[in-house]
C-alpha cells in the first residue's frame, strides 16, 4: 500500500524541468498516491560558476513564469524555483536566502494549507537545514541519492553538515550501498532504496508494434547506445575507444550536455540525439544492440546507481558496464545480466561480443532482473517505512503533548530569554567588575614631578561636561606646584568661547593667590579641540623660548594629550604630574556613570585622532 492522503515536501537536488530522474519518479509516484506535494527546486551544493549562467537565466524565467516562483504542474502538485544568492556556505548569502527562502515557503504553506507535511530532502545544505527546523514536519527523511561531497570541489564543504543531518533526520533513505554503510555511523534508521524502473512501461514497449522514432531510422548497422547526461562521470575514453576499433558499430547518445565533448563531435560514427521525453525512452533503447554505462570509477561514482542499466535489462538487450560498487554488488545480481569491465580495451571486446550475442534465455534473464528492480516495489517499500514512522512518532507525540507545549514555549520566547541574559550580564560586566576602572586607569599619565619652564593648563569645555572633571581643580593644582617652585610661567588655555570664559576665572583666582600677572599666559582664542589647543599653546612656547612644561589636564583625557603632544611637539618635555582629580590607585568593582561615558569618550577620541593621522 502507498503513502497516501499526505502533505508533501520535496527538496530536491535538481530542477524539475531538467532530464528524468530518482526525483521525478518519487514526485509522481507520490502525487498518484493522493498526497499534495510542493517540489522546491534545487538550491545549490556548491557556489555558482561561469558554466552556470544558463542555469540560472532559466531559474529566473521560470520564477517570472509563476507566482513568484510557484508553478502549479498538476492539481497536487506544485513546484517552487526560488531566487536565492548562489553561495550556499556563504554566512551573509546563507542569512539572505534563509529570510527569503523561509518567507516566501511558510507564506505559500499557509496559503495552501499544508498541515504539518512530511518533508523529502535530497539536499543536506545549511539552509535547507534550517528550512526544515523552520517548517516543524510530521516526518523528516534525507533521501541520499549520491556521494555529494566527492561531486565537485565546492561541494566538499557540505560533508560536516551532511553528518548532522545524517543524524538529525527521522529517517535516512539512500540509493547506493556505500552511502548507507556510511549514514549507520550517525542513525540507525537507514534504509536502502536505489533508482527503479517503470517496469510496465517498458514491457509495453517490448510488445508494441510502434514504429522505431524517426531519428535511428537511417541507421542500418549494429547500435551501441547510452542514455543519460553527458556529464564528468562519462568516461569519453571508451566512447571514443569504441568508436575507433568498431567502425562499423554508430554510437547513439542520448541525453543532455553538461560538459566538453569535442572528441565525441569529432568521430562520424557518433551521433549525439540531445536529451529525449521519457516515455519515449524504451523505443530507443530497444534498437540498441547493447546499452553501455560508461563511467569513470572514483570516488564519486562509488557512490552512483546507474539505472540506467534496469532500463536496457527492461528490454532485453546485452548490458555493459565499467567496475562500478552498486553493479557490483546489487543484491539482483546485475553481474549475471550484465559485462563488467576493469579496462577501456575490455569495455570494447565486451561491447563487440555483445553486439553478435543473441540468447534467447539470456534476455529473459535480463528482463527478469530489470522486473525486480521496479519501482512500483521500491515506491511500496518506502511507503511502509513512512506510514510506520509516521504512527510512530504520532503515538510518541500524544504520549509527552504536555512536554511539547512547555518545550514550544520555552522555544518561542528563546530570543527574549537571550536577550534578558545578555542585557543583565552586560549590566554586571559594566557597573560591577574592573572592567572600567582598568580602561581607566589605561588613560592617566602620572609622571614624577620635576621643575620646568612654565605650567600648561587645560582647562576643558566648562564647569560641568560629560568629557572632563571640574576645572576649580586644575586651578588648585596650577596654584600648588607654582607655589612649589616647579614653573615661574602659567599658561591657560579654554575650551570654547563663553560670556565669562573660565581661563578668566582660572586667571582672577590665580592673581587672588599671589601669582603677578606677568606670569599668566592666555590664549587669545578658543580652540575647538584638543589638538587645536596643543597647537596654539606650543605657538606661544616657541614665541617664550619654552622647552619643557608641567601639563594639567583632567585625568581621564591626559593619555590623548600626551600623545598629540608627542607627535605635534615632540621637543616639549612633558611632565603629567598626579592631579587632585585622579582617581585612586585601588581597583575600584564599580563605576558611574558618567564616569563610563568619559572613558568610552577618550578611547573614541584617540582612535579618530589616530585616523586622521595627528598620533
Amino acid at each position: 500500500m502507498a503513502l497516501t492522503k499526505q502533505d508533501v515536501i520535496i527538496f530536491s537536488s535538481i530542477d524539475w524541468t531538467i532530464h528524468w530522474q530518482l526525483h521525478h519518479q518519487l514526485t509522481t509516484s507520490l502525487v498518484s498516491a493522493g498526497n499534495r506535494v510542493l517540489y522546491i527546486d534545487n538550491t545549490g551544493i556548491r557556489s555558482a560558476k561561469i558554466s552556470d549562467t544558463k542555469r540560472l537565466k532559466e531559474r529566473v524565467l521560470q520564477w517570472y513564469k509563476g507566482s513568484h516562483g510557484f508553478s502549479a504542474i498538476d492539481k497536487n502538485l506544485t513546484v517552487y524555483s526560488p531566487l536565492l544568492l548562489p553561495f550556499p556556505y556563504s554566512k551573509l548569502s546563507l542569512f539572505i536566502n534563509k529570510l527569503i527562502f523561509n518567507k516566501s515557503i511558510s507564506r505559500w504553506t499557509s496559503a495552501a494549507k499544508f498541515n504539518n507535511p512530511v518533508v523529502i530532502s535530497f539536499l543536506p545544505t545549511p539552509l535547507i537545514q534550517n528550512a526544515i527546523k523552520n517548517i516543524v514536519p510530521k516526518l523528516s527523511v534525507y533521501y541520499c541519492a549520491n556521494n555529494m561531497a566527492e561531486s565537485s570541489i565546492s561541494a566538499s564543504q557540505v560533508s560536516s553538515y551532511e553528518d548532522k543531518f545524517f543524524s538529525d533526520v527521522d529517517i535516512v533513505f539512500t540509493a547506493a550501498c556505500v552511502i548507507q554503510e556510511y549514514a549507520s555511523k550517525f542513525s540507525e534508521k537507514v534504509f536502502y532504496f536505489p533508482p527503479g524502473i517503470d517496469f510496465d512501461k517498458f514491457d509495453i514497449a517490448i510488445k508494441s508494434s510502434v514504429n522505431i522514432p524517426d531519428d535511428l531510422n537511417d541507421i542500418s548497422g549494429p547500435i551501441v547506445g547510452y542514455i543519460g547526461t553527458l556529464g564528468r562521470v562519462l568516461d569519453q575514453n571508451i566512447i571514443c575507444a569504441i568508436a575507433d576499433q568498431c567502425s562499423n558499430f554508430t554510437i547513439v547518445l542520448i541525453g543532455p550536455k553538461y560538459t566538453n565533448i569535442k572528441e565525441l563531435e569529432k568521430r562520424k560514427n557518433i551521433v549525439l540525439l540531445g536529451a529525449r521525453p521519457h516515455d519515449q525512452l524504451p523505443y530507443y533503447i530497444k534498437r540498441f544492440d547493447v546499452g553501455i554505462v560508461p563511467y569513470v570509477c572514483n570516488e564519486f561514482t562509488e557512490g552512483v546507481y546507474p539505472s540506467k542499466l534496469n532500463e536496457y535489462l527492461a528490454m532485453g538487450i546485452p548490458s555493459v558496464s565499467t567496475n562500478l560498487r552498486e553493479v557490483r554488488e546489487s543484491t539482483n545480481n546485475f553481474a549475471k545480466v550484465a559485462i563488467i569491465t576493469d579496462s577501456v580495451q575490455e569495455f570494447v571486446d565486451a561491447v563487440r561480443e555483445s553486439v553478435v550475442e543473441n540468447s534467447v534465455s539470456f534476455k529473459e534473464l535480463r528482463i527478469k532482473a530489470a522486473e525486480a528492480n521496479s519501482w512500483e516495489s521500491r515506491f511500496k517499500g518506502m511507503s511502509k517505512i513512512l506510514e510506520e514512522n509516521i504512527r510512530f512518532k504520532e503515538k510518541s507525540m500524544s504520549k509527552v503533548n504536555w512536554q511539547n507545549r512547555f518545550n514550544a514555549f520555552f522555544k518561542a520566547n528563546k530570543f527574549y530569554k537571550r536577550t534578558l541574559s545578555f542585557v543583565l550580564l552586560s549590566y554586571l560586566i559594566i557597573f560591577h567588575t574592573p572592567l572600567f576602572w582598568f580602561m581607566g586607569d589605561q588613560l592617566i599619565v602620572k609622571d614624577a614631578l620635576k621643575k620646568t619652564d612654565a605650567i600648561v593648563v587645560f582647562s576643558g569645555d566648562g564647569e560641568v561636561d560629560y568629557r572632563n572633571l571640574s576645572y576649580q581643580e586644575r586651578a588648585l593644582d596650577a596654584i600648588k606646584f607654582y607655589d612649589s617652585g616647579y614653573a615661574d610661567k602659567i599658561i591657560l588655555s579654554s575650551g570654547r568661547e563663553q560670556t565669562i570664559a573660565d581661563v578668566e576665572i582660572i586667571k582672577l583666582y590665580l592673581t587672588n593667590k599671589g601669582v603677578p600677572e606677568s606670569s599668566i599666559y592666555i590664549l587669545d582664542k578658543y580652540p575647538d579641540s584638543t589638538y587645536k589647543n596643543v597647537v596654539m599653546v606650543n605657538q606661544i612656547l616657541d614665541k617664550n623660548d619654552i622647552d619643557s612644561i608641567l601639563f594639567i589636564t583632567a585625568p581621564y583625557h591626559s593619555l590623548r594629550s600626551v600623545l598629540l603632544w608627542k607627535s605635534y611637539a615632540p621637543n616639549i618635555d612633558l611632565v603629567v604630574p598626579k592631579m587632585i582629580g585622579s582617581q585612586s590607585e585601588d581597583v575600584k568593582w564599580s563605576m558611574e556613570l558618567d564616569n563610563i561615558k568619559v572613558i568610552l569618550y577618550e578611547y573614541m577620541a584617540i582612535i579618530y585622532n589616530w585616523l586622521k593621522g595627528r598620533i
